[in-house]
């Protein structure tokens, strides 16, 4: 089965099975590459053409590093101008160092992985890349066991057309495994994938939207329009937080469900729909059987396969990648080389809870490279306070020494780095955390601290801040 997104069978410190054998990794630019690796045997990577692993970075050179394969592998550098970095150090020039299954490799902004994987799906190293590469959503990444089993799932019942409920909490990524869903599906990955988002849409208005409607059929109808369902005919409809739904349109909804026909308003005659349905919610949807809320025949016909999505706090392992990969796909938007990330923030990062999740972790690293910038690393003070340890805001609440003035109330998500006085805050640091605070909004972070706009530019130029981007939302 062709495969969209890498599934590995490993983790670091995993023995091979013997089906398995090890490959190498490789994310760049959003693209992700998977290699075969021989039993032993030493292979170059860099950016010329005649190399076993080509990259297309601009960090990389020509002949940048040599994988050195036995028993155990060792990473190379040949003495490349960026230099090779893992386990945040560079790597002295002509100096093997061991590395471990699992252990991420960076030369720029290229991550680099050796992972068990079985030996079906992986690309021969002497071919070309270009054919074999696939999309990587930044939020994919396959290396906790749980996770390397929902993908598994998911390879096994895409081409199907079975219903297929997904569970988790808000911001693991339900709607990127529920477009990965889509991607599997065989010929009707060709088709479109349409988001219907069950908690945006009323009773009142939730026929119109989705079935469609007749012109005439109600007040303000003055041409027919087509629904929701009806667009995503030959594709995926994903019914996200489908608990939301309003008990009064669950039955109509389950009838479309069994039967493949929908009616628009104020239409006479069904007509016949071919979609395929992909169901999330982080409600316990038992729950709301019992207490009435939600019908259990809806139930069972969503819940043809269910998969569990883990909170971020589940698997840690994966968080070094992922802060990595928001880096990569945050590049393009910079002016400059995106940020490292020092070891002290790193730990930080790796051993917060995320409540949050996902959608939480790339707020937070779309805010530090913000608050970093000039810096080039990511240190502790660049974080949110709430992850620095033994912080008074983790204790006692948030501060409120300062009120916020009435123009623009101060969001909960903005704290200032370092110091527990905002007073004792250089005004660089003030003004950088104001920006990441109201999303690069440079009028609302003018008003919060209480200076014209025109005085705010000034004073970016000044200190030689770039006037950044809105952040781009994260998707659950």
């Amino acid at each position: 089965m062709e495969r969209d997104v890498v599934t590995v069978t490993g983790t670091q410190g995993d023995e091979p099975s013997s089906a398995s054998s090890r490959v190498l990794i490789v994310m760049e630019h959003g693209v992700l590459s998977r290699y075969q690796l021989p039993a032993t045997g030493t292979i170059r990577i860099g950016r010329a053409e005649d190399s076993d692993v080509v990259l297309r970075g601009a960090a990389a050179s020509r002949g940048h590093a040599l994988l050195h394969i036995g028993p155990t592998l060792a990473l190379e550098d040949l003495g490349s101008l960026n230099g090779t970095l893992l386990r945040g150090t560079r790597l002295a020039a002509g100096e093997r160092t061991a590395i471990k299954i699992g252990e991420p490799m960076h030369i720029g902004s290229t991550i680099l992985v050796a992972q068990y994987a079985p030996r079906q799906g992986a690309v021969p190293l002497a071919a070309s890349s270009t054919g074999q590469q696939r999309e990587l959503d930044p939020s994919i990444v396959v290396r906790d066991p749980v996770m390397l089993s929902v993908y598994d799932v998911l390879h096994r019942v895409a081409p199907s057309t079975i219903g297929i409920l997904i569970l988790g909490e808000t911001g693991v990524g339900k709607e990127v495994v529920a477009a990965t869903v889509h991607r599997l599906s065989g010929a009707r990955s060709k088709g479109p994938f349409v988001c219907i988002n069950c908690a945006a849409l009323n009773a009142s208005i939730f026929e119109s939207e989705v079935f469609g409607h007749q012109q005439g059929s109600f007040t303000g109808a003055v041409k027919s329009k087509l629904g929701l369902l009806e667009t995503a005919d030959k594709g995926t409809v994903f019914l996200d937080e489908v608990g939301e739904l309003p008990w009064s349109v669950q039955a109509k909804l389950l009838r479309v469900i069994e039967t493949r026909e929908i009616t628009r308003v104020g239409g006479l005659k069904p007509q016949a729909i071919d979609v395929r349905f992909v169901a999330a919610t982080n409600r316990d949807l038992r729950a709301e059987i019992q207490a009435g809320s939600f019908r259990e025949d809806l139930f069972f016909r969503l819940n043809g396969v269910s998969v569990r999505i883990p909170p971020l706090r589940e698997r840690p392992a994966e968080i070094e990648l992922l802060v990595h990969t928001f880096l990569s796909s945050m590049a393009a938007g910079l002016v400059g080389k995106p940020p490292t990330v020092s070891a002290a923030a790193m730990q930080l990062l790796t051993q917060y809870p995320w409540p949050g999740n996902i959608r939480e972790l790339k707020n937070a690293i779309e805010c530090a490279v913000l608050l970093s910038t000039g810096s080039g690393s990511i240190e502790p003070m660049h974080l949110p306070l709430e992850m620095l340890p033994n912080h008074p805001s983790t204790t006692a609440g948030p501060r409120s020494s300062t009120p916020a003035p009435r123009s623009a109330t101060r969001p909960a998500a903005l704290t200032w780095p370092a110091a527990s006085d905002e007073r004792e805050q250089p005004e660089r640091d003030r003004i950088i955390a104001a920006l990441a605070a109201f999303s690069g909004n440079q009028t609302r972070a003018a008003e919060f601290l209480e200076m014209p706009r025109r005085t705010l530019v000034s004073k970016l130029t000044a200190y030689g801040l770039p006037r950044p981007r809105k952040s781009s939302p994260t998707e659950d």
